[in-house]
This record gives C-alpha cells, sequence and structure tokens, in this order.
C-alpha cells in the first residue's frame, strides 16, 4: 500500500453493516482520534501488520443496524470514513456480505464474496487458525482454512453455509429472546452462570417456540429457557451446517452472534473445544470488512 491510498471494506449483511479502512501507519494518531471525536460512527482504531515488514492502520466502524435501509446507512458511514481524505488521495473500496451486491452496483465498486473475506481477514489477524465458524443475522458459516505452500496465506479447503431456514442464526435467537421479553444484547450475561439449561428445538422457530412455552409450563425459569435456546442453536448449526465436516482447532468463533457468551459457550461444549482450541477475536464482527479491504 502506498502513502496515498485508502482501502476501505464494506460488510453489509441482511441485519447490520461494518466497515473497516486500512490506512498507512503515518495516520495511526489521526484515526486514533476519530473514535473518540465520533464515537457514534467509530469503535476501534489499531495499528496491525499486514505483512512481516509493514504496518497499517486499522480504523472500525461502530457495528449498525441497517434497519431495512441498507443503501442510507452505508452511505452515512462511508461519508465519515472519507470526509476527512484530500481530493487526491485514492480510495479503494470493496463491498462484501449477503446484502453487499446491490450496494456495489450502486456505488460502481467491486464486490467480494463472503467467504474469501473471511478468509482474507482470518489470514491476516489469525493466521493459524484452521476452522472457522460464523454465526451472524440471517447466514451462518462453516469454512475449512489450509495454508498455501506457497505464500502462507490461508486458502479454503472446505465450505458449507445454512439454507433457506433462518434457525440457528443471529435472528432466530432475536425472536425466540423477544418471546421471553429480553433483549438479544442482554442474553449472553443473563445465561452466565445458569446450571442447567430447558431442552429446546432448534431446528425451526415453530418447534421452539413451541418447547420454550411447555419449558415455562414446567417451571423453568428465563435464564434456564434462554440458556437452553443457546445451546439449540450451536446444535442445529452442528447438525445442518458442519454435519460430516472436520473441525480442527483452532476455531475461531465469529460473526454478531459470537459476543453472545451464552453461545460462546454452547460452541465449546457442543464441538468439545478448551480454551485453548476455540479463539473470539477482537474483531470478530468486522473479520469480513476486514477481509474485504
Amino acid at each position: 500500500m502506498n502513502a496515498t491510498e485508502y482501502r476501505i471494506g464494506v460488510d453489509i449483511g441482511s441485519v447490520s453493516i461494518k466497515i473497516a479502512l486500512l490506512a498507512p501507519s503515518e495516520h495511526t494518531f489521526a484515526f486514533s482520534n476519530y473514535v473518540s471525536e465520533r464515537p457514534e460512527y467509530f469503535q476501534f482504531c489499531d495499528e496491525i501488520d499486514i505483512s512481516s515488514d509493514q504496518k497499517s492502520v486499522l480504523l472500525l466502524s461502530k457495528y449498525r443496524r441497517i434497519k431495512g435501509e441498507p443503501v442510507l446507512a452505508a452511505f452515512d458511514l462511508l461519508g465519515q470514513f472519507l470526509r476527512d481524505l484530500e481530493p487526491n488521495e485514492r480510495v479503494k473500496i470493496s463491498i462484501t456480505g449477503s446484502g453487499g451486491k446491490a450496494l456495489a452496483k450502486v456505488l460502481s465498486v467491486s464486490f467480494v464474496n463472503e467467504f474469501q473475506s473471511i478468509a482474507h481477514g482470518i489470514s491476516l489477524l489469525q493466521p493459524d487458525a484452521r476452522t472457522v465458524l460464523e454465526i451472524g443475522g440471517d447466514t451462518s458459516k462453516y469454512i475449512k482454512l489450509e495454508p498455501d505452500p506457497s505464500n502462507g496465506m490461508l486458502t479454503i479447503a472446505d465450505y458449507e453455509k445454512n439454507g433457506d431456514c433462518a434457525a440457528g442464526t443471529g435472528s432466530f435467537m432475536d425472536q425466540q429472546a423477544s418471546r421471553l421479553l429480553y433483549d438479544i444484547e442482554d442474553v449472553g450475561d443473563v445465561v452466565t452462570g445458569v446450571e442447567k439449561a430447558a431442552a429446546i428445538a432448534g431446528r425451526c422457530s415453530v418447534f421452539a417456540k413451541s418447547d420454550m412455552i411447555h419449558a415455562q409450563q414446567k417451571g423453568f425459569k428465563p435464564p434456564e429457557i434462554l440458556k437452553g435456546l443457546c445451546e439449540a442453536v450451536v446444535r442445529n448449526f452442528r447438525g445442518t451446517i458442519t454435519k460430516g465436516k472436520d473441525i480442527i482447532p483452532p476455531v475461531v468463533f465469529i460473526g454478531g452472534v459470537a459476543a453472545n457468551k451464552g453461545v460462546a459457550q454452547a460452541v465449546q461444549n457442543v464441538f468439545k473445544l478448551d480454551d485453548s482450541q476455540m479463539i473470539i477475536p477482537t474483531y470478530f464482527k468486522w473479520i469480513e470488512a476486514i477481509g474485504a479491504a
């Protein structure tokens, strides 16, 4: 990357948008000020190694729900990234995510396949990873990674994603948590320390709703039902997405749902991983945006 080029990756899904900017490291101080000056738009700024002899500054947007208006959300966030750049500075924008193709067409910029974006991002930030599990808003993915002998970069050896059914995704959990009058952001803390879990079917929302009602009738407390919901989502993930697949440590867990402590613990339990075998990277929500950048 030369001194006048900025690379921006936009990850836009069905639920949220995330943006990552990679720039020459001499801009670290200026961009770090953005996080304190505009906290409603920016969340992280850090220096990272993009090669053995080159550092870059990484600036990340706030995680933002698109609320049915992906183009408006994208233009608002992108405007914050671009507003202070000089007219003669070059900017390369790449877009990824399940909702990214339409936006890429509107902006006349390149679209990057989601799986490739994840592989690029993981290769940069977690090069020892061999398996990636992602649970996002409406999509869940499995990726098996192998290093390319010629350059050491991670390449995709196998992959899978969920079908049309949303069971096993963030939106599925959001719906079910709402039935118990909980915000999805609070579920992780609510289930922490809960010893027993209600038996909840994770294969579809109809069965889950029925099981949650039965659990309440049997006297299970809401935290116990929510813990069962976390486990149900992960069992569904294992049964429909990773069935017959290799789960090789280190396993990296990414996507918005990785913020949920209950689901993270369920991933470890269901896939029989200890703390050294499963990694939730600092930038777990922004991996695809970083990879696209």
